[in-house]
């Protein structure tokens, strides 16, 4: 993967990734892009303790759900809670990106009724395509508990989006 440590090298090669699960688990962009350069600081400051021939894109996705759980607990501690994410769009028709907004908007509600275990494994493995036990081991989980997290999240998202959507009208 990255013969080349350095700190550039790390962020260009695993920036995506770690974008991604941070931006599944916090449902923030400011949050999100926050934790990644915490989560690349950390990483480089650990570098040392990467071993050679493990895979780097599971240590470094395992270092970003730490920062993200640390975060979580600070923000109990100090009682301030996340905002939500603008939805994004395409280059649709604005009938079609009215829809794509919702239907993101959708999934990101979903989402965020998910505990924060559950979230993570979906994520890690529905967009970073992981194996289960690569999850567990990210997650600090059993497989089998990862399995179980996947299938409680499908189930659940497909629950929420079967849903009729609530109603915007009616002011």
């Amino acid at each position: 993967m990255a013969d080349d440590l350095t700190f550039a090298g790390l962020v260009r090669d695993h920036w995506d990734a770690v974008y991604r699960l941070l931006q599944s688990l916090t449902g923030d962009v400011h949050d999100t892009e926050d934790l990644a350069q915490e989560t690349f600081l950390r990483a480089w400051g650990k570098i040392k303790s990467y071993r050679p021939g493990t895979n780097l894109r599971s240590w470094l996705l395992k270092i970003a759900s730490n920062a993200f759980l640390d975060e979580t607990r600070r923000r109990k501690r100090s009682k301030v809670t996340p905002m939500s994410a603008e939805p994004m769009g395409g280059d649709e028709s604005p009938g079609a990106k009215l829809e794509v907004a919702e239907m993101a908007t959708r999934v990101r509600e979903a989402m965020q009724e998910l505990s924060e275990l559950t979230r993570m494994v979906f994520h890690l493995r529905a967009t970073e395509d992981l194996s289960f036990r690569e999850i567990a081991q990210i997650a600090g989980t059993t497989e089998q508990a990862a399995r179980w997290h996947m299938h409680h999240a499908r189930t659940r998202i497909l629950e929420i989006l079967s849903e009729p959507p609530a109603s915007a009208g009616g002011d």
